[in-house]
């Protein structure tokens, strides 16, 4: 009966072969690591698109989240041991859970501090810990990860209030068992991780509390409008249907941590620039980065009681860095990768911080993608982790 074990096994290969021939999406020709991020693609893309889309369908938004982080989840399950010279440490600061960094012989005596992205709704501060590892050698410090608060269970301002009171108290008392120059402490972010950076920075500004020496945003969130910008058209046209960080995936996360209604009828909205006020992006302040939205068709009226909403919240600093004032802000260093629909409002936040004065560093990769910063073994990835490092190393 040999026979039939190897039968079953080619069936298998050939079921799942031409599953993979009929949901195939190609990939741009020259995007980052394409052979492998075309099987870790459509893994999740089987997992957390078309599984999500129906939990959704039945189920919400809410609970089509925690769907996503289960997906995400599966991938840490086996924990990252600490390489040798750094110590690894879960804390509480100011009530919020936080991982430590020890970095058994410094080279300096400054911090790192990270706020992981997710939307600010999925991720987790141990899903970075082989980046912090890496970034604490090479750069010679201490580091901290943060694990605020997500929404929609804690909607805005949850998460920002934590990483602020994190942030808050290590600059200005430290905690046991880890020294280090509180004059000299970098704050750091990934997408929505970057947008908390940015918000972070600038609240510490406005109440005079200078205490931060650099701040490093990849590719982050910049405000919450312009769905319709050319970064957020080139996903239609390049890689439209694949897994990667797309139009609906942002809609849903952005009123899901507003605390608004994530209906497929909002996330429509959203996702066609409905939700701003036409005098918003008339506005001559707005104009420069809000240009596009002028453009939207007849048909795609304004929904002025979802556009009212996002008016309040949308334009607060705290939530759109966009419209915070920057000058006076520390150095910062903002990475934009080329496949992210992030990648204009990154670029138009590095330009607002350089028109104010703010010694800023904009680093481009064409062939990145919005996540690769967590793609192991990725030769653009390594040249990303490389300007961190380098412009960490001028600050401390």
């Amino acid at each position: 009966m040999e026979w039939l074990y190897w039968l079953y096994w080619l069936l298998v290969i050939l079921f799942f072969g031409y599953s993979f021939y009929l949901l195939h999406i190609p990939l741009p020709h020259d995007i980052s690591d394409r052979s492998k991020l075309a099987v870790a693609e459509f893994l999740l893309r089987l997992s957390n698109e078309y599984l999500g889309d129906l939990i959704e369908n039945v189920f919400g938004p809410s609970v089509r989240n925690k769907v996503t982080r289960f997906v995400m989840g599966v991938g840490f399950l086996i924990p990252m041991s600490p390489p040798k010279g750094i110590k690894r440490r879960r804390v509480r600061i100011q009530g919020v859970s936080c991982i430590t960094y020890q970095v058994e012989e410094s080279k300096n005596d400054g911090l790192l501090i990270f706020i992981h992205g997710g939307g600010w709704c999925v991720g987790e501060a141990r899903y970075y810990d082989g980046i912090m590892y890496q970034l604490c050698q090479r750069i010679g410090c201490h580091g901290v990860s943060i694990d605020y608060r997500l929404a929609p269970e804690h909607p805005f301002p949850a998460g920002l209030n934590d990483c602020y009171a994190v942030v808050s108290e290590l600059c200005e008392n430290g905690i046991p068992d880890l020294a280090f120059n509180k004059k000299k402490v970098l704050i750091s972010g990934d997408s929505a991780g970057g947008n908390l950076a940015a918000v972070v920075c600038q609240r510490l500004h406005r109440e005079d509390k200078n205490v931060l020496r650099g701040q490093i945003l990849i590719y982050p969130v910049t405000h919450v409008f312009n769905f319709t910008s050319p970064s957020y058209q080139e996903y239609w046209k390049s890689y439209a249907g694949t897994a990667l960080l797309n139009p609906k995936h942002m809609a849903r996360w952005v009123l899901l941590y507003l605390g608004l209604d994530a209906s497929k009828v909002n996330i429509k909205k959203v996702m066609n620039s409905q939700h701003v006020l036409p005098q918003l992006a008339e506005q001559k302040q707005n104009s420069q980065w809000l240009y596009h939205l002028n453009e939207r068709k007849q048909e795609k009226k304004t929904d002025y009681e979802l556009a009212e909403q996002f008016m309040k919240l949308g334009t607060n600093p705290d939530v759109s860095p966009m419209f915070g004032e920057t000058k006076g802000l520390p150095p910062a260093l903002v990475l934009t990768a080329g496949y992210d629909v992030l990648k204009d409002e990154g670029i138009q936040y590095a330009n607002k911080l350089k028109k104010s004065g703010v010694d800023t560093e904009w680093r481009h990769y064409p062939r990145a993608f919005h996540g690769l910063f967590n793609m192991p073994n990725s030769k653009d990835r390594v040249e990303m982790m490389q300007a961190v490092v380098d412009f960490a190393n001028t600050l401390l």
